[in-house]
């Protein structure tokens, strides 16, 4: 499994990372050192230890390969519902994470660290394991890859299970903090980027566009099969679109339905910056399902769904 094919891509974004990774502008090479070892196993149990109290757990099992090293992390989550008043309250932990050394007992998804830098950053908050994942294309290296092990194959729901666990696990406290800025972002197709946050339904994404830049010059990328937004809080350019030309600036936001060209160009003398959200994933709609098909798809869940649980009882 490959983010790429599973669409973790921003759309305008892709990352070929790996060889930025290493230290001094070389990529890292070079089986783990016993010291580095010992240093991965302390960063990965400090991330479970955080993990445990994170209100966004969810029951897991997945792997994390950091050279021919593997760890399973095992996740019961522990939710109370309490009544206040007409409401419900929610407590959320201390939930049960195991982290042990060694490939998950059952075939699973797993995440691939690209190197002991790699990690070290996600660490640091130097970057998130999100922006170090995201790619536009199968053949992009990232920091953090997604696979799937031998005998499974990851579907949708799964998918969704490993958004959750890469925006929350890797990030810790509460509430959780993701630094971005151009000069901390990572470069795209035109763009500087860094991902803030990433779930099934949508995905959000600080960007930078630099003056006399372009994004989505490249024609596979100028087009999607999911709705953008862009929520522009400085700088001013051109947006090329199936209509034409049209100036984006400050104060505006743009949202950009499927399959409707979105070419922008930063005319202007400072950077073009904002936020990106994109709604869905590029596969869920690029072999037959349109979105806005499974849009009233998903209303009809909502129908049926029963979000009004039955209260629980005070002592």
């Amino acid at each position: 499994m490959r983010i790429a094919v599973m669409a973790l891509a921003m759309g305008l974004m892709s990352v070929p990372l790996a060889p930025a990774w290493g230290q001094e502008g070389e990529a890292a090479a070079g089986a783990l050192t016993d010291q580095e070892l010992g240093e991965a196993r302390a960063i990965l149990a400090d991330f479970a230890d955080d993990y445990a109290r994170d209100h966004m757990a969810i029951d897991v099992t997945f792997g994390i390969q950091l050279d021919d090293h593997f760890w399973t992390v095992a996740v019961e989550r522990k939710e109370v519902a309490t009544p206040r008043g007409r409401l419900t309250d929610h407590t959320f932990g201390p939930h049960k994470v195991t982290l042990s050394e060694g490939e998950p007992a059952k075939p699973t998804w797993y995440f691939e660290i690209a190197d002991m830098n790699v990690l070290r950053m996600i660490a640091s908050g130097q970057v998130n394991a999100g922006t170090a994942a995201m790619q536009s294309f199968g053949s992009d290296e990232v920091g953090v890859e997604t696979r799937d092990m031998e005998g499974f194959k990851s579907t949708s729901g799964d998918e969704a299970d490993l958004y959750l666990v890469l925006s929350h696990f890797f990030t810790k406290g509460k509430p959780e903090v993701t630094r971005f800025g151009r000069d901390t972002s990572l470069e795209t197709h035109g763009a500087m980027a860094t991902s803030l946050h990433t779930m099934k339904g949508f995905r959000v994404a600080f960007f930078s566009i630099g003056p006399q830049e372009t994004v989505n010059a490249d024609p596979q990328l100028a087009f999607g099969q999911m709705p953008n937004l862009f929520i522009v809080t400085s700088g001013k350019g051109t947006l090329f679109t199936d209509s034409g030309p049209m100036v984006v600036e400050k104060g505006m936001s743009v949202f950009v339905p499927q399959f409707v060209k979105h070419e922008i160009v930063n005319d202007g003398e400072e950077p073009l910056e904002g936020v990106l959200v994109l709604y869905g994933d590029n596969s869920d709609f690029a072999f037959g399902t349109s979105y806005p098909s499974f849009q009233q798809d998903l209303n009809e869940f909502y129908r049926q769904y029963e979000f009004r649980k039955q209260r629980p009882k005070t002592d």
